[in-house]
């Protein structure tokens, strides 16, 4: 047990040690590879607010606090954290500093790939999914994510190595404890796979008018059923989920495009601009516009 852990905690320093190489200041770096990124962060007071694409992310150094609906979740140095659904949520650092800085390594979600392997595996269990999922990494899903590291570092075209190397990071999260959960997502016309396709569908409908009844008919669910099983796997209500979608999206009109807040509103669905500002505020804790000045001029949110 003694020699696992000197192991693995070898390993995370070695891995720490190699993007801090690569990346010496603070970075969002695309390494390529079939979307995996590398992050470093040195800002503790900065909070992010965005909506979560399907992705697993391990946290090399530091620690990340992320928000979604009512619930905080805390991810530690040495865990990954898997999101399998479009979660819109709020994050901040802490424990980092510009020598200590936060390191993590982002996979987005490949639906094909985990659906492929979840075939080739008899043993993983059934179970329906609730939340997000964190769990510590293992002696071979360190080295795995080592090996990766060491492919960028490289310099040469490792495509075809970094594949393998995905593979089998994906196969050592099948194998383990999160294992089930991915497989109850993926797994077709199980409860957890039909609010999968909610999710999917509320996003691409997001500045439309939604009912629980229509969303639930979708997806074949009784509407008590669907808002239940929805409010257990996304942690918000189906309706409250599209207003977070609608005002993240708002949000990003006004700082990357330069709507105004009427445009954007408007764009986003809403019919007044009263509403409109009243939840923004609820949710930001701040009006739309001071919002907006306040992220230009680099202030925290």
């Amino acid at each position: 047990m003694y020699y696992t852990m000197h192991m693995d905690n070898k390993l995370l320093t070695n891995i720490k040690e190699k993007l801090i190489n690569i990346m010496p200041y603070e970075n969002e770096l695309d390494t390529g590879f079939f979307g995996i990124k590398f992050y470093r962060r040195n800002n503790v007071d900065l909070t992010h607010i965005c909506v979560q694409k399907p992705c697993i992310f391990f946290v090399v150094n530091g620690e990340k606090h992320i928000n979604i609906g009512s619930k905080d979740f805390f991810i530690e140095k040495g865990y990954y954290n898997i999101t399998y659904i479009d979660y819109p949520i709020s994050s901040y650092f802490s424990n980092i500093s510009e020598d200590n800085p936060y390191l993590s390594i982002y996979l987005p979600v490949d639906n094909k790939i985990i659906s492929e392997i979840i075939k080739d595996i008899e043993d993983i269990p059934n179970n329906s999914f609730k939340g997000i999922s964190s769990h510590k990494a293992d002696e071979s899903l360190l080295e795995a994510y080592e090996r990766l590291v060491d492919l960028y570092k490289s310099h040469d075209n490792n495509t075809f190595l970094a594949e393998l190397t995905l593979k089998e990071i994906y196969y050592r999260i099948l194998t383990g404890p999160a294992g089930a959960d991915l497989k109850s997502l993926f797994a077709t016309g199980s409860q957890s796979n039909k609010i999968y396709k909610a999710v999917e569908y509320i996003t691409e409908n997001y500045n439309k008018h939604l009912t629980i009844n229509n969303i639930a008919s979708k997806v074949n669910m009784a509407p008590s059923t669907f808002f239940r099983i929805f409010k257990q796997i996304t942690l918000v209500s189906p309706l409250q989920y599209q207003k977070r979608l609608r005002l993240y999206e708002a949000q990003r009109l006004m700082l990357a495009e330069s709507f105004t807040v009427t445009e954007a509103a408007y764009n986003v669905g809403y019919e007044s601009i009263t509403q409109f500002t009243r939840e923004y505020k609820k949710v930001f804790n701040i009006s739309p516009a001071r919002n907006i000045k306040s992220i230009l001029k680099g202030k925290p949110v």
